[in-house]
């Protein structure tokens, strides 16, 4: 069980998406202040020295920005892997449609274009309309990454939004739902050194996760890397560990 978790280098992380950064500042704040990484990341080894964070971008950019020398992660394989894609939800906010059309490389139609590839399904008072690329036919992998981020950056900063499920109705207000990419395609974008936008890509991970692990800032800060002090934490989790079965309402404030 505790196996999946592993020390890694930092310089072996790799993120797929791009972060929030008022998110990131108030996460970097709250593990100065406890001095402690509560939930280890979720992430999936793509090559010997690489492991891709699925679950945990701003933990990890938090991180980072403190200059940790090493990560610990939940490890997890590809066949517990699900992904799809999360929506944004903007309450009614015409002007948002406005700065949206502002990109002249984009063109909305209210019906799919079959030999075209969307980059995005606008959703307007329950009314779809389909987001296409000037530019091209079928756009390449990374192509259409870059434009997703155009599209993202256009109510990022600009606009309150809510993530909700790909599949979550709204009567009012502007839904934006963006395609699903699959494991290899994102290993793909990230071998070119490409992010994603933030809060698109919704991995669903149907294993256990460790929570409330209490990771010591100082283990992972430090320069020299000790095994006996790794050792004594997976000895203390295994003394400690509960594995709920029953579904639980989790409360954290």
């Amino acid at each position: 069980m505790l196996s999946a978790l592993k020390v890694v280098p930092i310089e072996q992380i790799f993120l797929h998406e791009e972060y929030e950064v008022k998110r990131l500042k108030s996460i970097c704040k709250k593990i100065k202040e406890e001095q402690k990484l509560k939930n280890p990341p979720i992430a999936f080894q793509i090559s010997k020295d690489k492991y891709l964070i699925l679950d945990g971008a701003h933990r990890t950019s938090s991180l980072q920005a403190l200059n940790c020398k090493r990560m610990v992660v939940q490890v997890v394989e590809s066949e517990l892997i699900s992904i799809d894609s999360w929506a944004h939800y903007i309450p009614n906010d015409r002007n948002f449609i406005a700065d949206f059309k502002k990109n002249t490389n984009l063109y909305w139609s209210d019906v799919p274009i079959q030999e075209h590839n969307y980059l995005a399904i606008v959703t307007i008072d329950g009314n779809n309309h389909y987001v296409y690329s000037k530019l091209m036919n079928q756009l390449d992998l990374f192509s259409m990454v870059e434009t997703w981020k155009q599209i993202v950056n256009v109510y990022t900063d600009k606009y309150q939004f809510q993530r909700i499920s790909n599949n979550e109705l709204k009567e009012d207000g502007i839904v934006i739902r963006y395609p699903s990419l699959s494991l290899k395609q994102i290993a793909q974008v990230v071998d070119e050194g490409i992010l994603l936008p933030a809060g698109v890509t919704k991995f669903t991970i149907n294993c256990g996760r460790f929570l409330n692990l209490n990771v010591p800032l100082s283990f992972i800060i430090r320069e020299d890397y000790v095994e006996e002090d790794w050792q004594e934490m997976l000895k203390l989790w295994r003394e400690s560990i509960r594995l709920y079965t029953d579904p639980i309402y989790l409360c954290e404030i």
